[in-house]
């Protein structure tokens, strides 16, 4: 029996590229910038999410897409520190049952914001749900802020890489 490795590379190498542009373009999504005046906070997000709220008048900024939400709420206690507004906002997430914390750590500071970062996951509806939460200090507003990420624990590999690199994008105004 004679293999036709020729056919065999060639076909390879088309599964390769395919995968390659695959993940090329699912890393390069177009990014969109947003502020919070009122905050003095900046970040970017996928410009597919869709913003609820723009100006935050409700008081957060909410948005979802690609099977995550996304919300930023100003914590009305500037003398917390990062850690402890991101631990109330994991204790207050109270529609997500059974939670337990995977991993936590101080995030890299940019214009002078302090960030703590908390993964957790739990279950919602019945369903496997990872959070992402983060407290922020913000030398340069009197209130401090955090945001929680929600994603069905299923779309991890998709979902937990976005709402990462939209987490390092926040940063002091």
């Amino acid at each position: 029996m004679k293999l036709n490795t020729q056919h065999l590379f060639f076909s390879l190498a088309l599964v390769f590229t395919f995968c390659f542009l695959a993940q090329t373009n699912a890393q390069a999504q177009a990014m969109k910038p947003w502020s919070w005046k009122k905050y003095s906070i900046k970040w970017k997000m996928p410009s597919n999410w869709t913003a609820k709220d723009k100006g935050g008048r409700s008081g957060k900024f909410t948005a979802a897409g690609g099977g995550v939400s996304f919300r930023l709420k100003p914590w009305r206690d500037a003398s917390a520190s990062a850690k402890q507004v991101a631990m109330r906002a994991y204790r207050g997430a109270t529609s997500v049952q059974r939670k337990r914390i995977i991993s936590q750590q101080y995030m890299t500071s940019k214009g002078g914001l302090k960030k703590y970062m908390i993964l957790a996951e739990g279950w919602q509806k019945g369903k496997k749900v990872r959070i992402g939460i983060m407290g922020f200090i913000n030398p340069k507003s009197p209130v401090n802020l955090y945001c929680r990420f929600l994603w069905w624990a299923s779309q991890d590999s998709k979902n937990n890489p976005i709402s990462y690199r939209v987490a390092q994008s926040f940063s002091a105004m």
